[in-house]
């Protein structure tokens, strides 16, 4: 499906980047306007954001998980968990110790003595967690994860020019990554709207008898 061209550039060592765009355009637009993929960095950083939480440890929420059965029947499974809260949703403060919790809550530690603990309350309950026992959830997608679309090709500047190279090839590995998603998309709705005639049986050729 890649061009000679666009192979060449990829392999050589000193990589001529706008070349290499160049041709990751081009291909990107043989899908056609339906399937084209999109070069934003606005709407990239929409589609690949995730909401992280943090769980409060007093308040709970319905949850449920859908069961498969063997013959394809879906049912749902309801159950309690804690609450989850958008970090964006919580407000940290700080709580002074006592003397006694300065010992206690700084016990077998080694780095710099704590005076203070940093704690939020729940939006739901009211009550206050610790930071330090509520983490943040660490949701991440897939590496093959596609999300059509692509951010816009990094931009050499002397910040970045120790990593400008690598910084483009993973442009350019998500990039064809979603142009392949939209590939087969578009072969597939081809093959839908013209699959009946695809698959019908090619006749042989007869020739016609002449007298």
């Amino acid at each position: 499906m890649y061009s000679a061209g666009l192979l060449s550039a990829l392999s050589n060592t000193n990589r001529d980047w706008k070349l290499i765009a160049f041709n990751v355009h081009s291909l990107n637009t043989l899908l056609t306007s339906r399937y084209t993929i999109p070069v934003s960095d606005e709407l990239w950083k929409e589609r690949t954001y995730i909401q992280q939480t943090r769980s409060c440890q007093h308040c709970y929420q319905k949850d449920y998980k859908t069961i498969v059965d063997d013959e394809g029947n879906q049912t749902k499974e309801y159950f309690e968990t804690q609450s989850k809260i958008p970090v964006k949703e919580i407000k940290f403060y700080d709580e002074v110790l006592s003397d006694v919790e300065t010992v206690l809550f700084n016990w077998g530690h080694t780095q710099v003595t704590q005076l203070s603990r940093k704690y939020w309350r729940c939006p739901l309950c009211n009550n206050p967690n610790l930071a330090s026992d509520t983490p943040t959830s660490d949701k991440q997608y897939g590496s093959s994860a596609s999300f059509g679309v692509v951010y816009e090709q990094p931009k050499w500047t002397i910040m970045i020019r120790s990593s400008f190279d690598r910084l483009n090839m993973d442009w350019v590995t998500n990039y064809l990554r979603e142009i392949d998603v939209g590939l087969m998309a578009y072969q597939k709705a081809y093959f839908d709207e013209h699959g009946q005639g695809m698959e019908q049986e090619i006749q042989p050729f007869k020739h016609e008898d002449r007298t």
